[in-house]
């Protein structure tokens, strides 16, 4: 039976408060110290995850530029030796001009500019010269002189090409021998142009170009009487390769400029002027640093020459230095670890193919360089000239592309250059060389 007295509630003892806080905190309590360590471990866990992947990932982006590196720099690839074949096509051509549509957008366009180029068509040769006249329908009209084979026709697919002309004979209606001289691994050829005198001009093209390109530089030199020598070299067509199916840069290619002096010191040779497009610039740098037969030059021309490998690098694979799968670029930073990646992967030797200090330059030299050059920075020239600058005399040319000064103004070109032969060649009193 009920009394109606209440029970009085006891006040938990303290080992049940500690089950209960145990069990639920209180709101705003702190939160367990296991807890918090629990936390920190995940963190930890994906901080590590996060550093793994980024370095991964760089990694690959660097791995990925060395190889970029080997593919568009160092393996041996032939360029075109003529003109890119069917982008442009011909509309009408009477009294000396040609009228020329190009389908495909091309910016800068060198059809419309006063550069001098050559064009190919099916059977025919010629040279595209004059000011540009541009047509509402957006064809292009300019003066064409015939060179080679028949006239262009309507609806024939033409080319320019840079190099302008086929072959000594073509340029300059000067007969010429194919010659073969010894060189590394077998025989490499050569075009030979007879002369008067025995100061030679030994001409050395760029990489994957062909014996076509230094032609441009070529009618002073025969219009000084010199006898000459258009060389090819290893890894080029119709010579040997070398072993490691990769261009040197000078640092191997050298050899075979040496050979091809030595060959034409045995005709007759007693000095020879040196030139050089692009990368023959740094063959020709690299002989007159290493070869005995230096002693034999006294005069270098030069155009557009690659004498810094890991600034071309830099140049031409700016487009491709991405971080694989992120798509952003490469810090400038990582290059230096790619290019480190390429020494040991591809036995690149990033300092015998710097040329820029001059210190292989003992004689004059004429330097041509584009100011519009995006695959050779003019900046290595500027660094020659101001290494050398009693002996380099450099000729920046407004608007040209790599080796397109003599397509610019063929004119100033030759004039320049044929100062410089007479000066070398000792035709002048060296009095008035200065």
């Amino acid at each position: 039976m009920s009394t109606g007295a209440t029970t009085p509630i006891q006040p938990a003892s303290a080992p049940a408060r500690a089950r209960t806080r145990r069990l639920g905190a209180r709101p705003g309590a702190p939160p367990a110290r296991g807890s918090g360590r629990r936390s920190a471990r995940r963190t930890g866990v994906v901080l590590t995850l996060l550093l793994v992947v980024a370095t991964v990932a760089l990694g690959s982006g660097t791995w990925a530029y060395a190889g970029r590196l080997d593919t568009d720099v160092l393996q041996v690839r032939h360029h075109r030796s003529g003109p890119a074949a069917g982008d442009l096509a011909v509309t009408s051509f009477a009294d000396g001009r040609v009228s020329l549509r190009r389908d495909d957008v091309l910016e800068p366009d060198p059809l419309r500019t006063s550069d001098v180029y050559g064009l190919a068509w099916p059977g025919g040769r010629g040279v595209l010269s004059g000011r540009a006249t541009l047509q509402p329908d957006g064809e292009v009209v300019r003066a064409l002189k015939v060179t080679d084979g028949q006239p262009p026709a309507p609806g024939d697919k033409a080319g320019l090409d840079r190099s302008v002309w086929a072959d000594p004979l073509s340029a300059y209606g000067a007969a010429y021998q194919e010659v073969a001289f010894p060189c590394a691994g077998g025989r490499c050829p050569a075009w030979y142009v007879p002369g008067r005198g025995t100061t030679w001009m030994v001409l050395v093209h760029g990489r994957g170009a062909s014996r076509t390109e230094p032609l441009r530089a070529l009618g002073p030199a025969l219009r000084a009487g010199l006898p000459a020598l258009d060389i090819g070299y290893r890894n080029d067509v119709g010579a040997p390769g070398d072993p490691s199916g990769r261009y040197g840069y000078g640092t191997t290619e050298w050899r075979d400029l040496e050979a091809a002096v030595a060959w034409a010191a045995g005709h007759g040779a007693r000095k020879v002027v040196l030139f050089g497009a692009s990368m023959g610039g740094a063959i020709v740098a690299s002989f007159l640093r290493h070869s005995p037969s230096a002693s034999v030059v006294s005069g270098v021309v030069l155009d557009a020459p690659a004498l810094d490998l890991r600034g071309l690098v830099d140049a031409v694979n700016d487009a491709h230095r991405r971080v694989p799968l992120v798509g952003m670029p490469i810090p400038r930073g990582l290059t230096a670890a790619a290019e480190q990646v390429a020494s040991w992967r591809f036995g690149v030797d990033w300092g015998a193919a710097d040329y820029r200090d001059g210190d292989w330059l003992r004689v004059p030299a004429l330097v041509f360089h584009g100011t519009a050059d995006r695959t050779v920075l003019p900046a290595s020239s500027e660094r020659l000239r101001a290494a050398q600058p009693d002996l380099v005399h450099l000729v920046r040319v407004r608007g040209a592309a790599h080796v397109q000064s003599w397509n610019v103004d063929p004119a100033a070109y030759e004039a320049r250059e044929s100062a410089f032969l007479r000066c070398v060649t000792g035709a002048v009193p060296a009095s008035s060389c200065r």
